[in-house]
């Protein structure tokens, strides 16, 4: 029996790219109109892929309405494939819950004009996550069709075999013999001259497809066979009839079918040939570039991403499912969504990567802030609900009251900190005291009292956190300030900014708490001296942190003695790459900020919180020589200011790094000596922790050999012998290691890469090959100002028993509040949602995208079986499993009427869909 060859035709878009969105759509238009004349009216075309991004639909439908129905009915014929997914995205790049939505969303669009694709089609992301099996079989998907990240194994998988989450999940893997155009442009002397009217050339087609039958027969396990007839941004394969009849005529022994990815799998999966297994993350560069660059490219849309992910996840949605399932109010489903979509339209991989043009990177820019000011102003509004700004029996606004929510699904105790507005009300702020639920004093600080000239542009008492609150109005004095603050005399005519600090004790899981500011006879309690501050070291009950004029410091783990020191050397190199890749110079020495001198100053030194900042300038080459061999002799100053804070009842040292980057051409790392031996690099993945070996393979023979960088998520950890140091991190996805000098292990955290190229070809880490077009783009050379937050937790044990991912959520997540009055605001009691311990961990609460049930999806991250007890505060009716598209697969029966217990297995995806009372 011969082979069979499917031939697939498809167009791939990579969202803009190197189009802004208004071009874009206006090409996606030419384009989706030429697929659909072409399916109607040449026979040879019976099927069309449109690349299985259901955001390309509502892309052409917003600027074609007409065609819907045209469409829609090719569709339901089964000529078109729609979805899964509603865009293309980098998989590092965004959570593993950001993933699931990417996937919910693109169901839900595609099936509005048609049947779903349920292909795993992900052909250019820059490598895969290793839960993805476990992920598209959560959405009824068995199968994976990829051409980037395979690394040595490849050669004993070949092209068809079967990929195993870590929870034992499976889905037939396709690798794309020589990448997803491989019959890009058949006939065509150069596969981009099928956006041209130049000769189809039949023979040129022939000795094409021979040279890819050659490939595949020395890589491929069966003799079922894929074409990939299309590429980026392409138009239908012309003349396709004469051409598949050339092919056959060519090669007599080989049918060939002009089909569907579906029907390809189907066959593929009928002969049987794909026994051999695979399990781990697909980061490999042994065929295909592996682009690990990207991680650190354009930093600043990586800290945005990061911001918006715990915005939506983290906080809106929780607080959208608490005030609607507790307190009655309307759950702004449309709003989340809408942020949603436009989250997920920066996570095409090109975008999120960095790998665009300065335009588009722009556009990306305006879809942050989008979802931002979105989502803090449904956030705002519905803790109004709670707190409301006025009253409206009361005769004026006093007392003043504040809100505090907590988004996490676990009781908190934090140092809270708010800027209060007091109206000009004659309060006497010697005798105000905070004052709990249930009347109790709680001890609290005055950091800073300030008269203010009434100006009601900002209402600072809706901002939702105090470092909001204070950036704003930082705005307004270093502009104004001779004109709007004002002296203790003028007090009845000001307002007063009082900035108070309090521990907000066991605050409930999603849910909030009340606070009272009031005038009281009764003294005040002592606030707790739990930070001690001194002329360059703070301390609390559990480190020791001593910081350098250079910004380097030392913690000392008090409760085991263990000492670390010579944490975050800045240190800066050469880059002379691109946007997919760290290139160094040929003649290039690492800069350090050892030798930098500078001074240390007391920030803050209240009982609650404690704060130094170390300042001094970094001077760095302003670029490299024209013939990019070596950095230029002359330098310019980059001012850097380190912040160490440490709070009370709280292991983290936080830190803030400010760095005015003035230098082209290079890449700033802060590194971390840990001494600890180890071989391997624990990092926080999606859906998963990653073990990381130090040493990686050398890929002598790969298209592209290992960068020596790694991914991480929210943190990447060594420890060995009960000694182990965590680096946490907002948005700083890229992290390598090297020795410290003692046999230990360095931890490497890139902060920024300055590169001016979206691609080049004259570096020798990338071969000299191109990986993008070669377009100027200054604009990543990330000039100016920038601040990066990380955080160290040196601990005893293993990280989980330690409880690394619970700090890690604490430390992204914030408490949320704001400022009101006592009219109408409702007390705080129960939460929505409490997690019995810190193993599981839950990365959405939300409502039912139809259903009026509360969805809770909940991960096991490590290799061990666990049980997970939920309380609610409210009494459960029925509880379901689910899968990640909703739909209800099994009823679980509740534990009590208020608990549910979860029972995971390692590494497992379990939502759960509960029905109240």
């Amino acid at each position: 029996m011969g082979r069979t060859v499917f031939v697939v035709s498809h167009t791939h878009w990579d969202r803009e790219w190197y189009l802004t969105y208004h071009q874009f759509r206006v090409n996606l238009v030419r384009v989706v109109r030429q697929v659909l004349d072409a399916l109607e009216s040449e026979t040879a075309f019976r099927h069309f892929v449109l690349d299985g991004q259901s955001l390309l639909l509502e892309d052409f439908f917003a600027a074609c309405p007409e065609e819907t129905d045209r469409l829609r009915r090719l569709a339901v014929e089964g000529k078109l494939s729609l979805g899964p997914w509603y865009v293309l995205s980098d998989e590092f790049l965004v959570r593993g819950e950001s993933t699931v939505r990417n996937l919910l969303l693109g169901h839900a669009v595609a099936a509005h004009y048609g049947p779903v694709q349920k292909v795993g089609y992900m052909p250019d992301p820059f490598g895969h996550i290793a839960q993805m099996p476990q992920i598209l079989r959560g959405a009824g998907i068995d199968s994976f069709i990829f051409t980037r990240g395979s690394g040595d194994e490849i050669d004993d998988l070949g092209l068809e075999f079967t990929w195993r989450a870590p929870d034992g999940s499976e889905v037939l893997a396709i690798h794309q013999c020589e990448g997803y155009c491989n019959a890009a442009g058949l006939g065509h002397e150069e596969m981009w001259h099928a956006h041209t009217p130049r000769r189809v050339d039949l023979e040129r087609a022939v000795e094409h497809v021979r040279g890819l039958f050659a490939k595949m027969e020395a890589r491929s396990n069966g003799d079922v066979w894929l074409l990939n007839n299309g590429c980026d941004h392409f138009p239908p394969q012309r003349e396709l009839g004469r051409v598949l009849e050339a092919l056959g005529d060519a090669f007599p022994d080989t049918k060939f079918r002009h089909a569907s990815f579906s029907d390809y799998i189907d066959a593929v999966r009928s002969r049987a040939s794909a026994e051999r297994v695979y399990s781990g993350d697909l980061l490999g560069g042994k065929l295909h570039h592996a682009l690990s660059g990207v991680w650190s490219a354009r930093i600043g849309l990586k800290q945005k991403n990061d911001a918006c992910e715990t915005l939506l996840a983290d906080c809106l949605e929780p607080v959208s499912a608490y005030v609607h399932f507790m307190h009655g109010d309307e759950y702004p489903g449309g709003i989340a969504e809408y942020a949603w979509k436009l989250l997920l339209q920066n996570h095409a991989h090109d975008s999120i990567c960095g790998c665009s043009t300065d335009a588009v990177h722009r556009e990306m820019e305006t879809r942050f802030a989008g979802v931002m000011e979105t989502a803090e102003e449904t956030i705002t509004r519905q803790l109004q609900r709670l707190l409301p700004t006025f009253a409206r029996e009361a005769p004026d606004d006093r007392p003043t009251r504040l809100c505090v929510l907590n988004p996490l699904p676990e009781r908190r105790t934090e140092v809270v900190e708010r800027l209060v507005v007091l109206q000009p009300l004659d309060y006497n702020i010697e005798r105000l005291r905070l004052m709990d639920d249930e009347g109790r004093q709680v001890p609290f600080e005055i950091t800073s009292v300030r008269y203010v000239e009434r100006f009601w542009g900002v209402d600072y008492r809706m901002l939702l956190t105090a470092d909001a609150q204070h950036e704003r109005f930082r705005d307004y004095e270093r502009e104004f300030a001779d004109r709007i603050l004002r002296t203790e005399a003028e007090r009845d005519r000001s307002d007063c900014f009082l900035t108070i600090r309090y521990l907000a004790e066991d605050l409930p899981g999603v849910g909030h708490a009340l606070y009272a500011l009031e005038e009281r006879d009764a003294p005040p309690p002592e606030t707790p001296g739990r930070v001690a501050v001194t002329a360059d070291q703070i301390e609390n009950e559990h480190c020791r942190v001593r910081l350098y004029p250079n910004g380097t410091l030392d913690v000392l783990d008090k409760r085991t003695g263990n000492r670390f020191t010579g944490l975050n050397e800045l240190v800066d190199i050469a880059d002379v790459g691109d946007s997919y890749d760290h290139a160094p110079c040929p003649d290039s020495e690492e800069i350090s900020s050892r030798g930098a001198t500078g001074e240390v100053r007391i920030v803050d030194q209240g009982g609650l919180r404690g704060t130094l900042e170390a300042a001094f300038t970094l001077d760095l080459p302003s670029a490299v020589t024209s013939d990019r061999a070596k950095r230029v002799e002359s330098t310019v100053g980059c001012p850097v200011r380190v912040r160490v804070t440490l709070d009370a009842d709280n292991p983290l040292v936080r830190i803030q790094l400010f760095f005015e980057n003035n230098a082209s051409d290079h890449r700033l790392q802060a590194r971390f000596p840990t001494g600890v031996e180890s071989k391997v690099l624990v990092s926080d993945g999606q859906f998963a922790i990653r073990r990381q070996p130090i040493e990686p393979p050398t890929g002598e023979d790969w298209v592209q050999p290992p960068s020596g960088t790694m991914p991480q998520q929210e943190f990447s950890l060594v420890e060995s012998d009960g000694r182990g140091l965590a680096l946490l991190g907002r948005g700083l996805p890229e992290v390598a290691t090297g020795p410290d000098g003692n046999d230990g292990v360095t931890m490497a955290l890139t902060l920024l890469r300055s590169i001016g190229w979206l691609s080049r070809d004259d570096f020798e880490t990338r071969k000299r090959a191109n990986a993008g077009p070669t377009l100027f783009t200054p604009d990543a050379q990330c000039l100016g100002a920038h601040r990066f937050e990380y955080a160290l937790f040196a601990y005893d044990g293993d990280h989980v028993a330690a409880g690394v991912k619970r700090h890690s959520r604490r430390y992204r997540v914030p408490i949320l509040s704001v400022q009101g009055v006592a009219d109408q605001a409702i007390p705080g009691g129960e939460g929505l949602v409490e997690v019995g311990t810190s193993s599981a961990v839950t990365t959405a609460i939300k409502k039912h995208e139809e259903r009026n049930s509360l969805i809770i999806r909940l991960n096991n991250p490590g290799d061990g079986a666990i049980e997970e007890t939920l309380t609610f505060g409210r009494d459960i009716a029925r509880v379901w499993r689910v899968n990640l598209l909703e739909e209800r697969l099994s009823e679980v029966l509740p534990g009590s009427p208020r608990t549910v217990t979860a029972s995971l297995g390692p590494y497992a995806i379990q939502t759960l869909d509960i029905e109240f009372v």
